[in-house]
């Protein structure tokens, strides 16, 4: 995954509620799958890196699960078996396995979207700053700025 990938997960981050928060999972987990498709030729460590970065993300998805809910019953098994299908991928290097776990993870994608939609919860970080983006001063590029609107420290208080 490219750092700029990574500067704008985590720029939704800071600024999501917990329905986004699930689905930036989501997405974080279909860029590693590309990255493992990209480097599914080559083959080597590349390939297994993406794969195993993709599993940490099921894995961090799993142990989010609150078992006090029906719902999260019906997910672990779906997860458990993407994971395994990653696995599978990675033990006898083929592209089916890769596409069994994104199928999967893409009707629950879907089913997520939809309900961060809904949700008008607060952001899960409060005393994060706010990102403006515009053209500013860039004839061509799209330039981002962070304004600390409240003045606070944003750090620990003792």
């Amino acid at each position: 995954m490219t750092d700029e990938k990574k500067k704008e997960f985590t720029r939704r981050l800071s600024l999501c509620n917990a329905s986004e928060m699930i689905v930036i999972e989501y997405d974080i987990f279909f860029a590693y799958l590309d990255d493992a498709l990209e480097a599914f030729e080559v083959g080597g460590e590349p390939f297994k890196q993406a794969i195993r970065h993709a599993d940490a993300v099921l894995q961090r998805l799993q142990d989010a699960l609150d078992f006090k809910y029906e719902l999260a019953g019906q997910l672990y098994p779906l997860y458990n078996y993407s994971r395994r299908q990653l696995a599978l991928a990675q033990a006898t290097h083929k592209k089916k396995m890769i596409s069994n776990a994104r199928n999967v993870m893409n009707k629950l994608y879907d089913a997520f979207v939809k309900i961060a939609a809904e949700d008008t919860s607060e952001p899960v970080m409060h005393n994060a700053q706010a990102v403006y983006a515009g053209y500013t001063y860039g004839k061509h590029s799209l330039n981002e700025q962070t304004v600390d609107v409240s003045r606070q420290s944003r750090g620990f208080l003792a």
